[in-house]
Formats: structure tokens, C-alpha cells, sequence
């Protein structure tokens, strides 16, 4: 049995975290602490969580722990918080994204190093039924050659309708009013302000579409030209795979997400859901054609699991030594790089 501890008892814990981690067999929710005292301690209640505390140095030095799931947002607090669980020798998964700027994720993933800790971040996406059958189908390719090369990628998003599906609608409020601690003055120096905004945005809103072209490649990749409107930038794969990313090239009522991989002779498309939607899976498609056959379009449909109940189920399989498919954080680092980037090309100083 894996004790787990929260660090964070807002909306989106409430109605998305704590009730998938409560529900796996081998995991015990047993503490969760917010700078909101009450609201920590009106959550656990709720949730029949033992214990609940007003700080997380509290948590950890009351609590015997085998995990921590810190769902802060990305703020010098919850960098003091990763932190202090990685001295503390506990793994921890980490909402995305993993840190507000590329020298914050360095620190935090020198700790990880430093004490020889887990460390993921919760890129739900990567935990997809669908995503995950798209991600072994395209190394499946790779490795075989089947398809030929790997020609081409492309991913686009449609920001559009209702993301959250309606599930924080039980979500409790706190009360308390917390100062929010200084941003250090150099972590964000070569920002203009538009740029440090955009930053911001892109960092959070697109993070997870960042995340998911990385992979879905299987490979790390750097911007090579970015659109002034910010609907589109291309890439290139260290590998030198060319790419497109597309961000709301036109209006929906719905949430429109998809990414696919082309090689020679086919290509892997992977179709999500919004990204709150309770237990509907992605969509996988795989086409082929190798010029000897007749072409063949595969559909591949999953049981009704969503990414979240997977990536919670993920993180205790990771902590029982199994494989898991939470992205690393030197993986979301990576994604914090192109988002600054990103922001400089379309504000540069």
C-alpha cells in the first residue's frame, strides 16, 4: 500500500486527482496540506482523508510517505515545495508545468539528481489509452522500418468549447488570501513584458501540446521558424524530422486535438479528447501503404478510461518499480525551453 501525500487542495485536485487516486487498489491517500488551512482541512474531510496540515513541512514531518503529488501551479512556492520533498527523498509527481522558467526547472531537476529521486510531471496526455498505443505503434515503425522513414509531424489544437467538461462544479472555495512570493528577478531577465506573458500563456495553456509532440517523436526538437500571428511555429527533431505545430487555426464549439506522425509509406494519428473529459479515451488511426497491398486504415479503440484515472494509475506503478508512461522532468524542461523561445521570437527585444 503506496501513501500518498498532496500538497495543494484546490478545484482541480478535488475533482480530478483525488478521486482517481482514491479509487486504486495498492494507494492511500494520507495527508494533504494547502497554505489555506481550512480548505485543506474541509477537503480531507470530505474525501476521508486521516490528515490534513497548513504547510507542507508539516506534511513531511508528521507523515511517514511513500509519494508526494504536488498540483501547485507552476510558482517560486511550488518550486521551495518540489524541492523540499526531493531532500526529503520522496518521488514526486508534479502538476505541469514542471516551472515558471527554464532556470527553475534546472534546479529542480538538478534536486532530482542531486538525491537520486523520481521525479514526473503529470502531462496527462502521455497516460491517453490512445496516446500511448499511437507512441508503441511509431517506435514499433522505427525500429522495424516497415514504413520506411519518419518523413513528418504535425500537431494541432483547437482551444475551443468546454475543457473542463463542467467537473469543478463541486469544486470547495477557500477562504484565505496568501501573498504570492517574488519571482526571482533573473529567471526572467531576457523577457520583455509581452514575451514574459506570452511565456506564461504558452508555458501553461500549450504546454501540454509541447509535451505531446516531444512524444510522440520520441525525440527532442528545437522551433525553426515561428508565425508573428502565434498560430503556427515549425520545427525539426534533433534527428532532423521536419514538423508543424498549430494552435487554434480556426473557431469550434468543441475541444479539437490531434497529432500525427508520417513516415514514407503510412503515418500514426492520434485524436484526444478535451482534456478533463471523464472516461473517453483518444482515437489511434494507422494508416499503410507500401505500394504492394491494397492501402489499410486501422482504427484502434480503447475501454472507457480516461487520461487522468491512467496517469494516477501510472504514478503508483512507477512507484512499485513497473513501467510507467509519466513524462520526465528533464523531458518537461525541454518543453519550458521552446515555450520561452517561442515567446522571445514573437517579442524579441
Amino acid at each position: 500500500m503506496k501513501r500518498i501525500g498532496f500538497v495543494g487542495a484546490g478545484k482541480h485536485t478535488q475533482c480530478i486527482h483525488l478521486p482517481n487516486y482514491a479509487v486504486i487498489p495498492d494507494c492511500q491517500i494520507a495527508a494533504i496540506t494547502d497554505v489555506d488551512a481550512d480548505l485543506a482541512k474541509r477537503v480531507a474531510a470530505h474525501m476521508n482523508i486521516p490528515k490534513s496540515y497548513g504547510s507542507h513541512t508539516d506534511m513531511l514531518a508528521h507523515e511517514k510517505l511513500d509519494a508526494v503529488c504536488v498540483t501547485l501551479p507552476a510558482t517560486p512556492m511550488a518550486e521551495t515545495v518540489i524541492r523540499d520533498c526531493l531532500a526529503a527523498k520522496l518521488p514526486v509527481c508534479v502538476e505541469k508545468p514542471l516551472a515558471w522558467s527554464v532556470a527553475s526547472g534546472e534546479r529542480i531537476v538538478a534536486d532530482a539528481k542531486k538525491h537520486g529521486t523520481l521525479l514526473v510531471v503529470g502531462y496527462h496526455k502521455r497516460s491517453d489509452p490512445a496516446s500511448i498505443y499511437a507512441k508503441g505503434e511509431i517506435e514499433r515503425f522505427v525500429k522495424s522500418g516497415e514504413l520506411g522513414p519518419m518523413r513528418y509531424a504535425r500537431l494541432q489544437v483547437t482551444l475551443s468549447g468546454d475543457w473542463i467538461e463542467n467537473n469543478y462544479r463541486l469544486a470547495m472555495k477557500g477562504n484565505a488570501v496568501i501573498p504570492p512570493m517574488p519571482f526571482p528577478a533573473g529567471d526572467h531577465a531576457k523577457f520583455n513584458d509581452k514575451a514574459k506573458g506570452k511565456f506564461f500563456s504558452f508555458a501553461g495553456a500549450h504546454s501540454h501540446q509541447l509535451d505531446l509532440m516531444r512524444c510522440l517523436l520520441g525525440d527532442a526538437y528545437t522551433i525553426t521558424y515561428a508565425d508573428p500571428t502565434g498560430v503556427m511555429f515549425a520545427i525539426a527533431s534533433a534527428h532532423g524530422v521536419p514538423g508543424v505545430m498549430e494552435f487554434s487555426p480556426y473557431n469550434a464549439t468543441d475541444w479539437r486535438e490531434y497529432g500525427i506522425i508520417y513516415f514514407e509509406k503510412g503515418y500514426v494519428r492520434v485524436d484526444l479528447p478535451a482534456p478533463l473529459a471523464i472516461n473517453r479515451p483518444g482515437r489511434t488511426e494507422v494508416y499503410r501503404n507500401d505500394g504492394a497491398t491494397v492501402p489499410t486504415t486501422t482504427v484502434a479503440t480503447f475501454p472507457a478510461k480516461s487520461a487522468m484515472v491512467s496517469q494516477a494509475e501510472n504514478f503508483i506503478r512507477m512507484l512499485n518499480g513497473e513501467k510507467g508512461s509519466l513524462c520526465p522532468a528533464s523531458e518537461a524542461l525541454e518543453s519550458i525551453g521552446v515555450a520561452e523561445d517561442w515567446a522571445m521570437r514573437l517579442f524579441p527585444n
